[in-house]
């Protein structure tokens, strides 16, 4: 039937569709299956998808029950498994266009869940809703309608409704384009943002009277107490929705102030779930007091003043709120109570893995893992997160293993299922248990993930369930599965009995996995050393990919797959750059020796985590021989998500192309690096060792760099403290200090010193030895009499000199003397480490420059006898060629910039020339002239100070110039038709910043 014959059939028998005895299951059948069918939804799934990627997921069953409270939308719509949209139902004899109750009604369930859209119709009408506001209680039926269609306007609106609500716009995407300015709204202010607000409230008012109760309870008490109050409370809320409990059972307790009822409400709980969640202290003591805070909380889990609809408020949803609000704790001191971040993530953003992601990861390797397995056997097997958080993995990983039995229950034996409603079913009570309990394990060093982790899995164990469907006590207890303990460490790793407590090792013991998943910690070496210095120690001594600067989720990957049975599957979210970073090599080496990959998807510069820029990927493995890998570049997100990228077949990597080396997995990247590899050789094989080094590491800058007020033949002069100083201008440096406009690095202008650097030595024999402090006091008593001011600053205990000072008159040393040498030059190349092309600026003043990571600046020094121009050397440095290599090796940061420290400078790739080829050395002293003209003519640009009759000619002659130069480049790397797939400097921090 098409759209014309179903709105025919409803104007035929108009009069019995509208009388009171028609009823909202009638309306679904007769009505809005068949025209959301026309809108191309599978809504009895006919196509046999898999329990987890069901289009349509229709709810009956809470419905039809007497004397039930609540219930879920009618209708939810989904890509694969992600919900998309609500449609709820209502016999055409309530007036849709008119009642705001049932528009309020579909507008929380959508608000709940996080969509941008939700669909209200009795067939009469068909009503579309943006959910992106919470709902208040005197809004009009109108408020957020974005479309409303009566029935007679369907055929002539077809085309225009199945462009907003049809499946194919769904599953190509163009849904979530439509629907875009929605979602920013979301992201402003979503159901997360509220009811974090409002659990913070209720963490700082419960503690102001567990402090009352007991003003010597310990932070850590506090923390724990006010959690498990709040779990408590939420847990019987939702289960009232569910129909677990009576519907405002609470509300009416509230309402009286009845504490007694309350208590024992709460004693009895203890009882019927017996999982701890109840296990409540002081609860006399806290809710005996009439005035108790208790009461608003519960008040507030109610319409109007709360907007939330508990029956869709999904438990992934709830884990990401737990994840963020456990990222702060409650500290009580000198009579202050307040919420602070914890230690581990001062100065870090607390972010939820997206949970497409999650199950994308899941169904890469649960689903992998499960595929072809009996029910036994997948309930015998054991997934984890070893990094849990609160739950987020664990939570999805329970629903997708629900999934994967109901299929499998479905074809072998339906009496483990209760059915739903048409072709659809659930696992009975008792299976679902056994499944959490005998299947999956989390661990984590924040004791309250872990409680919030198990609250989500007992919270999600019950989904779906009412009172005629669990048995008494209800819930399992968790302790043997979801664990509080450091999963890096076991107690053999302590030596030192006193660090057990801090370090809080776990031992797995026998504990072994077949598929491990998760989205581990991402912490520097340096926040490890300050944050948990004895847990830095262990990892050095106890992994080998905790090399050098290393970062914590190194050590996750090789802990993780450590615990794997042998063909175990695992799959991690992680920062993309240990495929690049020095620090990476061990990682590298770990996985590509053991032929560990099976999978890598890179983000690429599309960002995963909202509000945060980190360069992702999903790697997994198998923990086998593995002789290939799948590779694929992510190049839009959007696109992928829908999964058009498994359209790309040609995605194969050999493993054994995979080293401890920086790993390169893009065809056409391979195959150009291959040929430049073949025309090129290092840059630090043109110039020699020891050209190519870091900047000076004073280890104390702020001291010994100053900005010259004034300066004569012999001293310079400059404030410090507030105080002028004047010191021997012999033993100082010019110095260049990041700045903006003029000042700032770029291949062109050549660099400008800005500053000067207290230089303590000399150079004697070509050894750049310390100036002895003899010396200094006899022949440079200013420097002298200042580096005594500042001694303090200088002192060895505030400061780390390597190698270590072997008289007590060396406090005045660099922190490092490395590169001394590589500054104090008469011409070299100063590079910006972090940049985004042009930043190769010729130095002619002996200027220095400091390291520090990718921070700093390195030198690049031409020698003498080296038969390279220095601007042969800058023009190729400077070249799309070099920038793009850069990209490929360094490491990309926000905005597009790539680290170029030593490692990747040493390796660029540089055009020999044969100087006893007469064309060869022609071309190589053309490109060297065209450069050093072309940093001329900025030069004349910049004197001209923006007179703009001198300026444009200027800037044309520069710009033919540089154009002139780009087509002789061309000519010396002579890559043919592949010149085109190397994009031009701008294109490449373009596609950056996208």
């Amino acid at each position: 039937m098409d759209i014309n014959g179903l709105v025919k059939k409803y104007e035929d028998d108009k009069d019995v569709y509208q009388s009171a005895k028609y009823n909202e299951t009638q309306l679904r059948t007769d009505f809005l299956d068949p025209l959301f069918s026309l809108l191309g939804w599978d809504i009895t799934n006919a196509n046999g998808k898999p329990t987890n990627e069901r289009e349509v997921l229709v709810e009956e069953g809470l419905k039809a029950k007497k004397g039930a409270n609540t219930k879920k939308p009618d209708y939810t719509f989904r890509l694969f498994s992600e919900r998309k949209f609500f449609v709820e139902a209502k016999k055409p004899s309530v007036d849709i266009s008119t009642d705001p109750a049932p528009a309020k009604q579909v507008r929380r369930y959508g608000f709940t869940a996080k969509l941008k859209i939700s669909v209200l119709s009795n067939f009469e009408y068909l009503a579309i809703y943006d959910c992106s506001s919470q709902v208040k209680e005197d809004e009009h039926v109108n408020h957020s309608r974005i479309k409303l269609y009566h029935y007679t306007q369907y055929a002539e609106k077809f085309d225009e409704i199945y462009a907003l609500l049809g499946r194919c716009n769904v599953y190509n995407g163009q849904f979530d384009g439509e629907w875009s300015h929605i979602e920013d709204k979301i992201n402003r202010f979503s159901v997360d943002t509220l009811f974090l607000q409002q659990i913070n409230e209720w963490r700082l008012k419960l503690a102001e009277k567990f402090v009352e109760i007991k003003p010597d309870v310990l932070d850590l008490e506090l923390n724990d107490l006010t959690q498990l109050y709040i779990n408590s409370i939420v847990f019987l809320r939702v289960c009232e929705d569910r129909d677990l409990e009576e519907y405002e059972t609470l509300f009416s307790f509230a309402e009286n102030e009845d504490y007694q009822s309350l208590i024992r409400k709460l004693q009895e709980s203890d009882k019927k779930y017996n999982s701890g969640l109840f296990n409540l202290q002081y609860i006399n003591d806290f809710i005996s007091d009439r005035n108790s805070y208790i009461w608003t909380i519960i008040k507030q889990l109610y319409y109007p003043e709360s907007t939330y609809s508990f029956s869709v408020f999904s438990s992934d949803i709830l884990g990401n709120i737990y994840e963020i609000f456990l990222g702060e704790k409650i500290t009580h001191s000198n009579g202050e109570l307040k919420l602070i971040p914890k230690e581990e993530n001062v100065d870090r953003d607390i972010v939820t893995t997206p949970t497409h992601i999650i199950k994308d990861i899941l169904r890469k390797t649960v689903v992998d893992y499960c595929n072809g397995k009996s029910d036994k056997e997948i309930l015998s097997s054991k997934f984890a997160d070893i990094a849990c958080g609160s739950g987020a993995f664990l939570l999805e990983l329970f629903q997708t293993l629900q999934d994967i039995l109901i299929d499998y229950y479905i074809v072998n034996d339906q009496s483990q299922l209760q059915p739903i409603s048409h072709n659809t079913f659930k696992l009975k009570y008792a299976v679902k248990q056994e499944l959490l309990v005998s299947c999956i394990y989390g661990v984590d060093k924040d004791l309250n993930a872990t409680k919030a982790a198990e609250f989500g899995l007992l919270l999600k164990l019950l989904e779906g369930e009412d009172n005629e469907s669990i048995s008494i006590p209800v819930l399992p207890k968790l302790d043997a599965n979801v664990f509080f303990g450091n999963s890096l460490i076991e107690s053999s790793d302590i030596k030192n009995e006193s660090d057990f407590e801090i370090v809080n090792p776990f031992d797995f013991g026998k504990l072994t996995f077949d598929v491990v998943v998760g989205n581990p910690p991402y912490l520097a070496t340096e926040n490890i050393k300050q944050i948990t210095p004895k847990e830095h120690l262990i990892y050095s001594k106890k992994y080998e990919s905790a090399y050098k600067q290393f970062d914590k989720y190194f050590v996750f990957v090789e802990r993780a797959i450590g615990l794997l049975n042998d063909g175990g599957y695992f799959g991690y979210i992680l920062p993309s750059k240990f495929m690049k970073v020095g620090a990476g090599k061990n990682l590298r080496a770990f996985l590509s020796k053991n032929k560990l990959v099976s999978e890598i998807i890179s983000f690429g510069s599309n960002q995963v985590f909202k509000n945060k820029t980190t360069y992702t990927c999903l790697l997994f493995a198998r923990k086998q021989k593995n002789e290939d890998f799948n590779f694929i570049e992510v190049a839009n997100l959007d696109d992928w998500k829908v999964r058009t990228h498994e359209d790309v077949k040609d995605d194969s990597v050999d493993i054994n192309t995979l080293t401890s080396d920086t790993w390169i997995l893009e065809k056409n990247t391979q195959k150009l690096l291959g040929i430049l590899e073949q025309k090129t050789i290092p840059l630090i094989e043109v110039l020699g060792n020891k050209t190519i080094e870091n900047g000076i590491q004073t280890s104390a800058n702020n001291v010994y760099i100053h900005k010259p007020i004034k300066e004569d033949e012999h001293f310079i002069y400059f404030e410090y403290g507030g105080n002028q100083y004047h010191i021997e201008k012999e033993l100082t440096r010019p110095y260049f200090k990041t700045g903006r406009g003029e000042d700032t690095l770029y291949t062109y202008r050549d660099v400008q010193p800005n500053a000067f650097v207290i230089y303590p030595y000399r150079k004697i024999d070509n050894r750049v030895v310390l100036v002895e402090y003899e010396e200094l006091q006899s022949d440079y008593p200013n420097l002298f009499n200042f580096l005594h001011v500042i001694r303090e600053k200088l002192d060895n205990d505030k400061r780390d000199i390597k190698p270590e000072p072997t008289s007590p008159n060396e406090w005045y040393r660099y922190g490092r003397s490395q590169s001394l040498e590589n500054c104090d030059v008469p011409l070299k190349i100063v590079v910006g480490v972090l940049s985004s092309g042009y930043k190769y600026s010729i130095d002619r003043k002996r200027t220095f420059i400091s390291s520090g990571g990718t921070a700093g600046y390195c030198p690049i020094n031409v020698p003498s006898e080296c038969p390279y121009s220095i601007f042969y050397i800058q023009a190729l440095l400077s070249s799309k060629y070099l920038e793009w290599f850069a990209s490929i090796y360094g490491e990309v940061f926000r905005g597009g910039f790539v680290a170029r420290g030593t490692k990747v400078l040493k390796r660029m790739p540089i055009i020999p020339i044969n100087f006893d080829n007469r064309e060869s050395k022609d071309l190589h002293d053309d490109i060297a002239l065209k450069q050093e003209q072309l940093n001329e003519l900025f030069e004349k640009i910049e004197l001209n100070n923006g007179n703009e009759r001198t300026t444009i000619p200027l800037r044309r002659q520069f710009e033919q110039l540089k154009v002139g130069l780009e087509l002789k480049l061309k000519d010396l790397f002579n890559l043919g038709e592949l010149d085109k797939e190397i994009p031009k400097i701008s294109e490449i921090y373009n596609k950056e910043e996208d």
